[in-house]
């Protein structure tokens, strides 16, 4: 891991003790923390291993470095100050601190979507690009994941947005909640479906149930996302209580869709086998030999 991404997993593992002990002083009764700990946990705790998983696995993925890698360096530095006063702003009742954090974390989210688009666009190839899981049909459902993560990278702004409104006053605050709901379901669980879609197969040699099923999850899950935003924003109680029931069903898709490579993951790990060797007592594990019928690897004595 490159200095530049292990500068988001550093920022985001010391984010995660405070906003614990900020939830910890909640549970005291002071209510006014509250604020403050979900903004942490979310823009920064979650946020910062999510930029981490990116940055670490998109040059392997696409077979391509960074372009600009110093311009990963001034999101990591806008998007922990903005994080940070954010943080600052909302324990003490700063607003001018809160909008000016709001906004770093909005040209934060700005600039991962330019080195991402760098990224793909004209960051140079490197000489040898990952070979693809020889799993049918594995392609296509990488373009779902693929959509579902671009669908992550869009809400994590929009859902700044709505907040960086809400303090202005262009909007009530009524948009708060819709605002989290959005980094939560949107930036949060889409990148998680995406990641999984890509990462699982490749890990497991097994591939999910198949396109048709992550072509659907996907679509229920956007449908849901976007009618419980509004709905939450404009009051709308049934039509919230309908998102969030095709929003159930959308993670309960996801979860039969990416079973089988988690079971086959599962399998392989059950199916390894140990042999001793005399006399030295620790168990040297026995050489690959090869797959199953249905992909998964298996190993022998």
């Amino acid at each position: 891991m490159i200095r530049n991404t292990r500068a988001f997993l550093i920022t985001g593992l010391l984010a995660l003790p405070v906003a614990a002990l900020l939830c910890l002083i909640f549970s005291q009764g002071m209510g006014r923390v509250w604020p403050a700990m979900v903004h942490l946990t979310l823009f920064g705790w979650i946020t910062a291993m999510i930029l981490t998983v990116n940055y670490h696995t998109m040059p392997v993925f696409s077979g391509r470095d960074f372009p600009y890698p110093w311009l990963i360096w001034v999101h990591w530095a806008v998007w922990a100050t903005g994080v940070t006063l954010v943080t600052t702003g909302l324990l003490f009742g700063h607003d001018a601190t809160v909008t000016v954090g709001l906004e770093l974390e909005l040209t934060a989210a700005l600039v991962f979507i330019a080195n991402t688009l760098l990224l793909f666009r004209c960051g140079p190839r490197r000489a040898h690009r990952p070979p693809a899981p020889p799993i049918v049909g594995q392609a296509q459902v990488d373009r779902v994941g693929t959509q579902a993560t671009r669908g992550a990278g869009t809400t994590l702004p929009l859902s700044l947005v709505i907040l960086l409104a809400v303090r202005l006053g262009w909007i009530g605050g009524a948009w708060v909640l819709p605002a989290e709901h959005l980094a939560t379901l949107g930036w949060l669980m889409l990148m998680v479906v995406g990641v999984a879609y890509h990462v699982l197969p490749r890990f497991s040699g097994h591939g999910t149930r198949g396109l048709r099923w992550a072509r659907v999850q996907v679509c229920f899950h956007f449908v849901a996302l976007v009618l419980m935003v509004l709905s939450l924003g404009f009051g709308w109680t049934r039509a919230f209580a309908c998102g969030g029931l095709l929003m159930t069903v959308a993670l309960a898709l996801f979860a039969w869709t990416i079973w089988p490579a988690l079971h086959a993951s599962d399998l392989r790990h059950a199916d390894t086998h140990f042999v001793p060797i005399a006399p030295a007592p620790l168990p040297i594990q026995a050489a690959r030999a090869g797959t199953h019928r249905d992909g998964s690897w298996h190993v022998q004595q």
